[in-house]
């Protein structure tokens, strides 16, 4: 891949166009596109011109309904097929959408596939930069000089030598600017660069910014202009001046209009009749300010298209962009394409185009929430009937936009005011009324302020009463399960039962699911897998309309069917979900729904399509205004790290997920708090930072008992191999027994895979080889039935050393072999390491045995080993150093298998003991 930086005007389009002869002279595809700042509102532009240029005929399957996978899917596919080489010009003003699916591309960029991509200086999209930091893409980054005075020089040959001079000092070595600048009379020449100042230019230009603010979508996006850029628009507005009054007009129509073969909407635009228009742009052509390809007029440069709109004043291209809207509503162009239009059309009281842009913003809520919202708020400035109480319903869209863009509080502030006892409270209490109380709590919940949402929530469901207060009730009991308060949250879910608005499908599937969920943590089983399996029944029969009111509970049944070992099964409806969120504009619920999807695919093994979806989880909760997803999948990256990256790697994420604020609810701040006790532990790291009003790992307040939960069995397991480890075996066999209890209770494989793991390796380091394999043999068998592949090769590796330690290298060497395929598969690239060193030491014991393992020297330091002498006692009693003594006790645990001392005793008595 390739990274064009530089300058406006440095020639970054001029080399690209070079690259891609060069590329169809070696006979390779080449597809070349541009992004545009007048686009940039307007969703899938880029992607959409790529399609284009890809399979025209199939290129609306990459539409705004489409997911981002898929469409990034579908270009994959159709760029893997020949040998393409991909150029995205002027990628700083890509829209937010095309980026996303370009992120993805990247991620699994084909082979075949070489992408150059430019854009202006210090402006490299953001979301690019991730994928090309995760991915084994080459990138190669190419910052364009400026010319030298020889190469300047060289460009002017007619010109006499000492204006050529001035010329080439006064461009910069850029060559857009040296073009423009030799164009000019002397006198304008003079004007435009000897009277201006240069300090004092970027000033002049950051004030004709505020008030020539009119540049579509240029004011929540523009960086801050440089002086040679801010004079580069003034000289080509300077010299556009002084065209003709036809040229003029044209030239800023076309700047409203955008590239299009569309004469009558230019000359409606403009003002001119066709044989005008014609004569202006033959003109225009002839003097090299715009081109015309295929029927399409197009400017030759954007900063050409910026500097004309900036041209016309205010007044003008309002108007021009209302005589645009017409010509386009006439035709019965999109209302997406209208409605960038209208947005900047000439204000008053217009009533249809206010409707028109409520309509368009409610089509782009879904992938362009940003934009959705300045519609929303241009039309409440268009129609006076939109600010009382009949625009309800466009205050609300509004609302949901600001949160789906990122504007929690702004849109915490917008739906205030349409709550009950608030100025507009004429909404339907059962519809719009009930959505904005809904949508104003999950805004509190988002902003950490549970208790605010709790209480509203609480109210609506009292003043709704029956059936109408379904959808809080439903919102509410999931907000008790998430802030682990296990007894409301019984209460909530049985009031939502006895109020009769579980007959609605949605709400009824959704209710069974928070149901068994709170089963499940009261560890009862037989009634979660029974609620569960009819829930996800339910779910599986709603339509994709029904399914939109039920979407939040989704990610509930994920966390189900991931807790319950069905995690398949839960993959299922959390992609489905994932597509109806998206096509249908719920995007608030799509962080949650990555989340659980990134753990689901993790325990499954499918570490990489893992990792991307915690990357998504990431990227959506940013994007969205949703912080305490981002440390929740941040945990589930670390995790797949552990298995897959080198020791580095996971250290810098751990660092970096400590840092993040921890999630507000219970529940998922004792997820994340668990995975970085745990790897902390692992890598010897401290633990983690303390929080205000610290939690345990498992989400009870600290210094209260630790809460029993759904993963209790498989936590307790952990530390009891921890402590194995450590040879603290007292320890790890009470922890064992606990785990033992809990999994008992929950009858899960999964958890039941956990004890016996971890008892294998505790029976294996006390010297109980036969338990041990035993042990190890049902976990092997229970991790199976959970779907769990890694942690079943986990456990070949424990099978492994026992085998080896009873001498049947036969079956230890299989047991590896296994487990290294299984890793393989998931590309836990760390634990094929650590199967490798399995082998390695497997092999380095299988001439070694009975008696003559250990020397007389050893056996005497194994003796006073066993009898629980330290290192420094033995070395006194031996006359030997401490170093010594320590090399001693590596080469017979070595010999023996053993991981710590604790089980040398054993293992000397079973070698003493006399022959049967």
């Amino acid at each position: 891949m390739y990274l064009v930086e530089g300058p406006a005007g440095i020639g970054k389009s001029r080399l690209l166009r070079e690259f891609a002869s060069r590329a169809q002279a070696r006979g390779l595809r080449t597809v070349v596109v541009a992004a545009t700042e007048f686009e940039q509102s307007s969703p899938h532009f880029l992607l959409m011109d790529i399609a284009d240029r890809l399979d025209a005929e199939n290129s609306e399957a990459v539409s705004a309904g489409s997911g981002i996978r898929e469409s990034a899917r579908w270009l994959r596919q159709r760029l893997e097929a020949v040998p393409t080489v991909l150029i995205i010009d002027d990628a700083h003003w890509a829209d937010t959408a095309s980026l996303r699916v370009l992120a993805v591309l990247l991620r699994q960029l084909p082979e075949s596939v070489r992408v150059a991509v430019a854009y202006r200086e210090g402006q490299f999209p953001d979301a690019l930069g991730s994928p090309l930091r995760a991915t084994g893409v080459t990138v190669a980054h190419i910052a364009v000089p400026p010319l030298s005075p020889t190469e300047a020089s060289a460009l002017l040959p007619g010109i006499p030598p000492g204006r050529r001079e001035v010329l080439v000092d006064a461009a910069h070595g850029n060559p857009l600017y040296l073009q423009l600048l030799a164009d000019l009379t002397p006198a304008e020449f003079d004007a435009v660069v000897r009277a201006d100042d240069p300090a004092a230019s970027r000033a002049e230009h950051a004030t004709a910014d505020r008030t020539d603010h009119a540049v579509p979508d240029q004011e929540s996006h523009a960086q801050p202009d440089r002086v040679g850029h801010a004079a580069l628009d003034r000289t080509i507005r300077a010299e556009l001046a002084q065209l003709p009054e036809r040229e003029r007009l044209v030239a800023q129509a076309a700047a409203v209009c955008g590239a299009t073969s569309d004469m009558e909407l230019l000359c409606a635009t403009a003002e001119v009749t066709r044989e005008e228009l014609s004569g202006a742009v033959d003109e225009l052509a002839r003097r090299g300010w715009i081109t015309v390809t295929r029927g399409t007029l197009a400017f030759r440069h954007p900063l050409i298209r910026t500097a004309a709109y900036r041209l016309a004043g205010e007044g003008w291209r309002a108007d021009a962009h209302t005589r645009a809207a017409q010509v386009l509503r006439a035709a019965d162009a999109p209302l997406l394409t209208r409605a960038r239009h209208l947005e900047h059309a000439l204000g008053g009281c217009d009533e249809l185009a206010a409707a028109e842009l409520v309509r368009a913003a409610e089509l782009a809520l879904g992938t362009a929430p940003a934009v959705s919202a300045r519609w929303i708020e241009a039309a409440l400035r268009t129609a006076p009937q939109y600010r009382g109480p009949a625009g309800f319903s466009a205050r609300l869209r509004l609302g949901q936009a600001l949160l789906l863009s990122g504007s929690a509080e702004r849109a915490r502030d917008s739906l205030e005011p349409l709550l009950p006892a608030a100025p507009l409270v004429d909404a339907p209490a059962n519809t719009e009324g009930t959505e904005a109380v809904l949508w104003f709590a999950r805004c509190e919940r988002i902003l950490g302020r549970v208790d605010s949402a709790r209480k509203l929530l609480e109210q609506a469901v009292s003043r709704l009463g029956g059936t109408a207060s379904g959808p809080i009730r439903l919102e509410l009991a999931m907000l008790e399960l998430q802030d682990n308060r296990d007894a409301e949250a019984a209460g909530r879910i049985r009031s939502l039962f006895e109020s009769g608005a579980v007959r609605d499908p949605a709400i009824g599937a959704a209710a069974l699911t928070l149901r068994s969920m709170g089963h499940l943590n009261g560890l009862d089983l037989k009634a979660a897998a029974a609620d569960y399996r009819v829930a996800e029944r339910e779910f599986a029969r709603l339509t994709d309309a029904q399914l939109v009111d039920g979407l939040p509970a989704v990610a509930a049944l994920g966390w189900m069917a991931y807790f319950l070992d069905d995690q398949r099964t839960g993959l299922i409806h959390i992609e489905r979900a994932l597509r109806v969120g998206r096509s249908r504009g719920r995007s608030f619920i799509l962080p949650e729904l990555y989340a659980v999807h990134a753990y689901s695919l993790a325990k499954l093994g499918r570490y990489e399509e893992a990792l991307a979806a915690a990357e998504d989880a990431a990227e959506t909760a940013g994007l969205y205004g949703y912080p305490g997803v981002a440390p929740l999948a941040g945990a589930a990256k670390l995790r797949v790290l552990e298995d897959t990256a080198s020791r580095e790697e996971v250290l810098a994420w751990w660092h970096t997920l400590d840092a993040l604020p921890r999630p507000a609810m219970r529940w998922w701040r004792g997820v994340v708090d668990a995975a970085l006790l745990e790897i902390a532990a692992r890598l010897g790291l401290d633990p983690p930072r303390p929080e205000p009003n610290p939690l345990s790992a498992n989400g009870t307040p600290a210094g209260s008992a630790p809460r029993v939960h759904p993963m209790r069995a498989a936590e307790l397991s952990m530390a009891a191999l921890a402590a194995t480890a450590r040879g603290d075996l007292d320890p790890a066999a009470a922890l064992l027994a606990q785990a033992a209890t809990v999994a008992e209770q929950l009858g899960l494989p999964g958890q039941r895979a956990a004890v016996a793991r971890a008892r294998a390796e505790y029976l294996c380091a006390s010297g109980d080889l036969d338990g041990a394999q035993h042990a190890a043999d049902a976990a092997m068998d229970d991790y199976a039935q959970a779907g769990m592949p890694v942690f079943r090769a986990r456990t070949l590796l424990v099978a492994a050393r026992i085998a080896g330690q009873r001498g049947d290298f036969t079956a230890a060497t299989a047991h590896i072999s296994a487990a290294r395929s299984a890793f393989a598969t998931a590309g836990a690239h760390t634990l094929i390491d650590t199967a490798t060193t399995a082998q390695r030491r497997l092999a380095g014991h299988r001439t070694v045995t009975g008696a003559t393992t250990l020397t007389a020297r050893e056996r005497e330091v194994a003796h006073l080993a066993a009898q629980g002498l330290t290192n420094k006692d033995i070395a006194a009693q031996l006359y030997l150093s401490p170093r010594t003594v320590e090399d001693h006790l590596a080469r017979i645990l070595r010999k023996l298998g053993l991981t710590s001392r604790a089980g040398i005793a054993h293992r000397l008595a079973a070698m003493d003991a006399p022959e049967p």
